[in-house]
């Protein structure tokens, strides 16, 4: 079933990208100044426990099928048209499943970019958002070393899409390369029964590579909305609303939120070791967690085979809201742990993998993870059953993940 909505999504995606390029400007400068590639991932995802779905939270639906192909199996399509020496446009299709279990295809690229002056560039419209160090390859997972890249990372800001203004420029200092990169936008994210939402997103990344080693800074600002409209949360509003916590009430959904987010990551490749780790603290005042998040990893190439091992943990440093309930409302004091657990994605792991480069444009990639959640967290999964009467806080989980990577 998957093949055939990849598919089909994926044919839309093309014709869509392919008239949005065919102007008569596009045409006027020669299809020798036109550039198409193309990426695809199947994935396959299951877990040795029978009440736990593995998921991305903010990235996917919670699957419903063992094995689950929704997690990371994409098709994507990117074209480039040189209109003239100093600018160019970029489109990018893509079809994967969404939060709200949707294989729409979407423009995840859509940018006009300038050159101001060697070294210096502008580009306006929908950016890759970059909040990480690997934000360029998130979706061509070829050029990740892993099946995926953590999710007790990168799951802390599932926002990947920026529709906004930057400016990048490349300068080199003595024998280091730099790169600085200012960016300004907005960005929306589905999910079951709601949205989120940033606003007035102001960030600023700092790039510095010498030889093998490179290092990321990076920091943004925004205004943060997330409208939840499931039966949980209007349960809570309501009842904390009757109750006289009317601050708690307004901290679970609503448009008035605000949020930073930091991040450092560096990097090691010498063609034979490649050793990864980053960084990320995301603080907000309502509406998600605080939390902190980090990953080490460590391969070493033997030809085309790789090995590989990621130590990752996320810590939960504030929750999303506090309200002291009094002990008559003990059906409400259930719903509101039910609520704080599920939104909290606390978590350790070990990963070991190894990836097969079995051709020059595609990979093979197995992974075993053994994930220990926090006790009041989901972490990276989802209940299969009630989750009222589900025990899965505080378990461990061993996961599987296989994938297939493609460019063209």
């Amino acid at each position: 079933m998957i093949f055939r909505r990849l598919h089909a999504a994926f044919l839309h995606a093309l014709l869509a990208l392919l008239a949005g390029i065919a102007t008569p400007q596009a045409a006027a400068v020669g299809l020798e100044d036109l550039e198409v590639a193309g990426f695809a991932t199947l994935g396959a995802v299951t877990t040795d426990r029978r009440d736990m779905w593995f998921t991305r939270y903010g990235v996917n639906y919670p699957g419903k099928s063992d094995p689950d192909f929704s997690p990371d199996s994409l098709l994507g399509l990117q074209a480039s048209l040189r209109l003239s020496p100093s600018n160019d446009i970029t489109l990018q299709a893509l079809t994967m499943e969404d939060g709200n279990n949707s294989y729409n295809p979407r423009l995840t690229l859509a940018f006009f970019r300038q050159t101001l002056a060697p070294g210096l560039s502008v580009r306006i419209g929908r950016l890759r958002a970059p909040f990480f160090m690997l934000s360029d390859s998130l979706y061509v997972n070829y050029a990740n070393p892993w099946v995926r890249p953590p999710v007790e990372v990168y799951g802390l800001n599932p926002f990947n899409d920026l529709d906004g203004v930057d400016l990048i420029q490349n300068t080199r200092m003595g024998e280091v390369d730099v790169e600085i990169h200012p960016y300004y936008g907005s960005s929306t994210i589905p999910f079951p029964q709601g949205k989120a939402r940033l606003k007035e997103t102001w960030g600023l990344n700092l790039v510095l590579a010498r030889g093998d080693l490179s290092l990321h800074l990076g920091h943004c600002d925004a205004r943060f909305t997330m409208v939840r409209g499931d039966t949980v949360s209007r349960a809570l509003i309501a009842g904390f609303s009757a109750i006289g916590l009317p601050t708690a009430a307004a901290d679970i959904s609503g448009t008035d939120g605000k949020t930073s987010f930091d991040s450092l990551g560096v990097q090691w490749d010498d063609a034979v070791w490649q050793i990864i780790g980053e960084v990320v603290r995301r603080k907000t005042d309502r509406y998600a967690t605080g939390s902190t998040a980090w990953y080490v990893s460590a391969g070493r190439r033997f030809g085309q085979f790789t090995p590989y091992v990621v130590f990752a943990r996320q810590i939960l440093d504030e929750p999303i809201a506090e309200a002291a309930i009094p002990p008559s409302f003990r059906q409400l004091d259930a719903l509101w742990s039910l609520f704080r657990t599920s939104r909290n994605n606390a978590q350790r792991s070990v990963t070991v993998g190894a990836r097969w480069d079995f051709s020059p444009k595609a990979a093979l990639k197995a992974e075993l993870t053994r994930a220990q959640l926090d006790r009041n967290s989901w972490g990276s999964y989802f209940p299969r059953d009630n989750a009222m009467t589900n025990e899965m806080p505080g378990k461990s989980a061993n996961t599987l993940s296989l994938s297939v990577d493609l460019t063209f």
